[in-house]
């Protein structure tokens, strides 16, 4: 029996870490604005012991929630009670002494120690959409810690994150965009075997050609809005394209017949990045839309020089000796692709064009 007179009570199950009971419970979502009254991050900080609070991540995470109401996944939230609580355990039994409910008084602080912009974005959607209240996230509480103890189970907690790798992310992701790009992959004997599904920086050693992350930017070049009404459609147009791309340069089929590596074209030459898948796709789109031929004029892909000693690739994909990839690389790379095909530019790439051999001096 507790001998506490009022406050909040959850069941829970205790756990031992590191000889220190804690215990889990699940929280209705609707409650958490009244478990979790104070916001730590109007204190100096060296009276907290949490980062103040990025607003504009806030956004991000409740469109998550809201955009797969019936699929989205958090982890606990992790707090420390800083004041009186008591956990009164189910029975006598070992096993039983592990399950009951966990009491905190009402004049003990609650702070949350990880996960304080998942508990923001979470109440921000609880008002767009009041449904959620019911449903749960598990809460890991740590008993009667006080301000150093909190501040070091935070420094814990944040010593060794690892942030997914973002291809990996899109190979396990459900969104459309990503479904389609790693069936384009997954379907195709030379894709697989050319395209990284887990890492996004290749090293010099690895001898794939480029990530699926680039993969899956060149192909949203490509195909423009990729919704869950037309991805599907939009697959064998993607499947096509890099294909014909991949039988128009020589280099790439070198790879995917172990006669050359990435690393080695990554090196010596512009067509094994990013910026140039992103700017093939790009000239992918406007000749599918264009050109009933769009085939026949990749042809003229196997006769680029594409090595990085080629002078046109300077202030282009390649600044100060090195691959750059930014909005203005990706569109000063798909005109000089263009050029080389022999496609007409747009008004505002002949701008743009005209800005670059004035900044480079070219005649």
């Amino acid at each position: 029996m507790s001998s506490i007179i009022s406050g909040l009570s959850f069941p829970a199950i205790k756990g031992t870490q590191a000889g220190t009971e804690y215990y889990i419970v699940m929280c209705p979502l609707k409650r958490l604005s009244k478990v979790f009254t104070l916001d730590e991050g109007q204190l100096p900080v060296n009276q907290r012991a949490q980062r103040i609070i990025n607003e504009e991540r806030i956004p991000d995470i409740t469109n998550y929630i809201l955009d797969n109401r019936d699929n989205y996944v958090f982890s606990a939230l992790t707090a420390c009670i800083d004041g009186v609580s008591d956990f009164v355990p189910v029975g006598e039994s070992k096993q039983e002494q592990k399950i009951g409910t966990l009491i905190i008084d009402e004049d003990a602080e609650l702070y949350i120690t990880d996960g304080q912009h998942r508990n923001a974005a979470i109440l921000e959607a609880l008002q767009q959409d009041p449904t959620l209240g019911d449903e749960t996230i598990s809460v890991v509480f740590f008993a009667d810690k006080s301000l150093a103890e909190r501040q070091k189970i935070f420094k814990d907690l944040n010593l060794y994150p690892v942030k997914a790798d973002s291809s990996l992310s899109i190979t396990y992701d459900d969104r459309p965009d990503a479904i389609l790009s790693k069936t384009v992959v997954f379907s195709s004997e030379r894709l697989s075997k050319l395209i990284h599904m887990e890492k996004s920086n290749l090293g010099p050693r690895s001898k794939k050609l480029v990530s699926h992350s680039a993969m899956n930017k060149a192909t949203k070049e490509l195909l423009g809005r990729i919704t869950k009404d037309n991805y599907q459609s939009l697959i064998p147009i993607a499947s096509e394209y890099w294909h014909c791309v991949l039988d128009n340069v020589p280099a790439w089929q070198l790879i995917y017949e172990d006669k050359a590596s990435g690393g080695d074209l990554r090196d010596e030459s512009v067509h094994a990045h990013s910026v140039t898948f992103q700017a093939l796709g790009q000239v992918g789109a406007q000749l599918i839309k264009q050109d009933n031929d769009w085939k026949s004029k990749l042809t003229k892909l196997s006769e680029i020089d594409w090595s990085r000693s080629n002078r046109d690739w300077h202030g282009r994909c390649i600044v100060n000796g090195s691959m750059t990839n930014n909005a203005k690389s990706v569109e000063l790379t798909r005109i000089q692709i263009k050029k080389y095909l022999g496609l007409a530019l747009t008004p505002k790439e002949l701008q743009a064009e005209q800005r670059y051999n004035e900044a480079y001096h070219v005649n």
